[in-house]
């Protein structure tokens, strides 16, 4: 949060790679224990989020108390939405369904002041990231600091947004690409194989086609097997990825739950097994 520099664009300019999730449920204890946990960031999912903008705004207070970075992904491409989010403190928006590079443009100019020929984003010296009690003395400094600091990070998820995906990515301002997955998959028909051979091969052609244009993209793991997950990890830095995203809070919570009651499951299946074939054992006619 202004005025201390983005950790998350500091890493990336040294090459270090980042490691961050999705916070769907309302607690800002989940984004604290992502914190604990080592997780360089965690995205705040308005779009999908079980939770408000007075919530939003209590989980990025909990990321600066621990020292973890607050991307909020807002809902649609209201410049309004993104907004409120950055005078919230966020110090990245990821920005859903971009499709055109007149949308990518629009975007980068409803995140940072300073887009020639763009005047959209509203203005106001008193808001949280600015330390709200600031006033207009120290407005210039966070101007600055905003266009230098905040990640603009777009999501591709739709066919258009692929035909067009060199054209977005060259909008100037464009920091981080995302393949949005599971929406392409949908549109596409495969519904929920978002890890198939045909999403697999179009994540290839969006790596290299970013990389071409000197943009950032975000990498998902495929495995859940740890050692197949670190060679697809050492994969991936391999190749250049430096951003990547584990899941969600949803995700995660779920399989410990999972995990926590499997030895139960077990014992009571073999339990069950040795009962009836106890029950089931041929009677003796001695």
């Amino acid at each position: 949060m202004f005025p201390n520099p983005n950790p998350l664009r500091q890493h990336l300019n040294t090459g270090r790679s980042i490691h961050g999730l999705y916070i769907q449920m309302p607690w800002p204890d989940g984004v604290e224990i992502a914190a604990a946990a080592g997780y360089d960031y965690v995205i705040i999912d308005e779009e999908h989020g079980s939770f408000d903008f007075a919530q939003t705004i209590h989980m990025i207070r909990a990321a600066e108390s621990r020292g973890i970075a607050a991307i909020v992904r807002v809902p649609d491409h209201s410049p309004a939405r993104i907004r409120k989010a950055l005078e919230a403190g966020a110090v990245g928006v990821y920005v859903p369904d971009i499709r055109t590079q007149e949308q990518a443009a629009a975007a980068v100019a409803a995140i940072k002041f300073g887009v020639v020929g763009a005047h959209g984003r509203g203005a106001c010296p008193t808001v949280r990231a600015t330390g709200s009690g600031a006033g207009g003395a120290v407005w210039g400094e966070f101007v600055h600091w905003n266009d230098r600091n905040v990640l603009v990070c777009l999501l591709i998820e739709s066919r258009q947004g692929m035909e067009n995906l060199d054209a977005i990515l060259s909008v100037p301002g464009v920091d981080v690409a995302i393949l949005g997955r599971f929406d392409l998959a949908h549109e596409m028909g495969i519904y929920g194989d978002r890890y198939g051979k045909t999403m697999n091969d179009l994540f290839e052609g969006f790596v290299t086609r970013c990389q071409g244009a000197g943009v950032h993209y975000v990498t998902r793991l495929t495995q859940s097997d740890p050692d197949l997950a670190q060679n697809e990890c050492e994969k991936w830095l391999a190749r250049g990825a430096r951003i990547f995203n584990v899941g969600s809070d949803r995700e995660l919570v779920a399989r410990a739950f999972r995990d926590a009651l499997r030895p139960f499951t077990r014992a009571q299946q073999q339990g069950c097994h040795s009962s009836c074939v106890a029950r089931v054992a041929p009677q003796s006619n001695d």
